[in-house]
């Protein structure tokens, strides 16, 4: 007998069609999402999956969703988490229950709750006015990372190396409506942890886990690009190309952060930082990664949007083992940090004939305006298989050498810079 699960949908959720590849086959979904222009965008795709629900007050999104008898409910965004676990709450579903959920969402009382467990003790200051900036530049030192409490996608997150720079940079983003995620200018500085020298390779991985009554399994460990200013991700990769003793360490790391936040069910992805004195905790996340999903089928064909699923209706799936195949790998190239507008790509085609690429999707057409600013925002994406590690980075190199991007910034005439030198703009 199939069973029903509701989904709550929000912007940056995993796709509609990729929810309804992993779920509609086995389970009848119901969708539930605060409306806003993207959801009433996705609404009529939504409607081919299933029913939807499109409300801002959640006793009336509940009293609609007890007509379906719900056996479960699961969300793919951070945005939707707190929805999820209101609705679950009032349906009586198992969830992240509402404590857990602060502790996911809000940066500051993750550092708190992280620290009070012996974890790991990053310095950590709570930014609600202005005149906070001083005790937390106190308490933290510099340089610092700047960001709002409940973020994502490194939107408004910034290196803050200069003390009065950065109190009008918080000037600024306190008067945001909304600088992260909700609404609310709230913010968090926090210890900056300097990287170690990881070669062509970003300093620092995901681990990718799924909880199962509080036990904590390890699927894989993502090894990522560099970023580039100031925090802004390139892409990632499966497997990570890190030794087996440093590997150990990100995990053990992983596993006891996400057992002192009290996830007892679900997927986590949590963040790490690979610094000359060992891995340290950047965040943990209760909900599935960025590009992880397209990841995991490509390399060992395990759904993980299913996977999620079946554990949010009780179901003890069987687990894939740990990833150390082939290396598969997404990269992508960011906007510029300045306004403008996207006069070009140029080398696409050349890029699909390198050996190793196996899709190159442009997601912005010359003509298209630029807002700016910091975060990540995606001109396009390249995807491909290797061997393994080493020679994935010749193809990464030959792919950002291929490609070439031309802007117009103002009355400051054409430019065009190669993948390479993108992520300087």
């Amino acid at each position: 007998m199939r069973k029903t699960l509701v989904v709550v949908y929000a912007d940056g959720a995993a796709h509609p069609g990729d929810i309804a590849v992993g779920l509609a086959p086995w389970a009848d979904c119901v969708f539930v999402a605060e409306p806003d222009a993207h959801t009433r965008a996705m609404e009529p795709l939504l409607d081919r999956f299933g029913p939807v629900v499109l409300t801002d007050s959640v006793p009336e999104a509940a009293r609609r969703l007890r007509a379906h008898a719900a056996d479960g409910i699961v969300t793919y965004s951070e945005r939707a988490l707190h929805l999820a676990a209101a609705l679950a709450e009032q349906l009586a579903l198992p969830f992240h229950d509402r404590g857990t959920i602060g502790l996911l969402t809000d940066k500051w009382q993750q550092r708190a709750a992280l620290s009070a467990a012996g974890v790991d003790a990053v310095r950590c200051r709570r930014i609600d006015t202005l005149a906070d900036w001083d005790a937390a530049v106190a308490a933290t030192g510099l340089p610092a990372v700047l960001k709002p409490a409940h973020g994502g996608g490194s939107r408004n997150t910034f290196h803050i190396t200069d003390a009065a720079a950065g109190r009008e940079l918080a000037r600024t983003l306190l008067g945001d409506d909304c600088p992260g995620l909700v609404a609310g200018g709230t913010l968090v500085l926090e210890e900056y942890l300097p990287g170690r020298d990881c070669g062509p390779f970003g300093d620092y991985v995901s681990i990718e886990s799924i909880v199962q009554g509080g036990t904590v399994t390890d699927l894989a460990v993502t090894g990522k690009f560099p970023m580039v200013p100031p925090f802004r991700e390139t892409g990632r990769f499966w497997p990570s190309p890190l030794g087996a003793a440093e590997d150990a360490a990100c995990r053990d790391l992983a596993r006891r952060a996400v057992e002192a936040l009290g996830v007892r069910d679900g997927l986590t992805h949590t963040e790490i930082k690979l610094t000359p004195q060992g891995p340290r905790l950047i965040e943990v996340n209760g909900r599935l990664g960025g590009g992880i999903n397209e990841l995991s089928v490509r390399a060992q064909n395990t759904n993980l949007i299913e996977l999620a699923g079946r554990v949010a209706l009780g179901e003890r799936p069987d687990l894939p083992a740990f990833y150390q195949g082939r290396a598969y790998f997404q990269l992508f190239h960011p906007a510029p940090r300045t306004p403008g507008t996207l006069l070009g790509i140029d080398g696409a085609d050349a890029v699909k004939r390198l050996p190793g690429v196996t899709l190159y999707r442009p997601y912005a057409r010359p003509g298209t305006a630029l807002p700016g600013g910091v975060q990540t925002l995606e001109l396009d994406i390249v995807m491909g298989e290797a061997d393994d590690v080493p020679e994935l980075a010749a193809i990464v190199k030959d792919i950002d050498a291929t490609l070439r991007y031309r802007f117009a910034f103002g009355d400051q005439g054409p430019r065009e810079v190669t993948g390479a030198g993108l992520g300087a703009l």
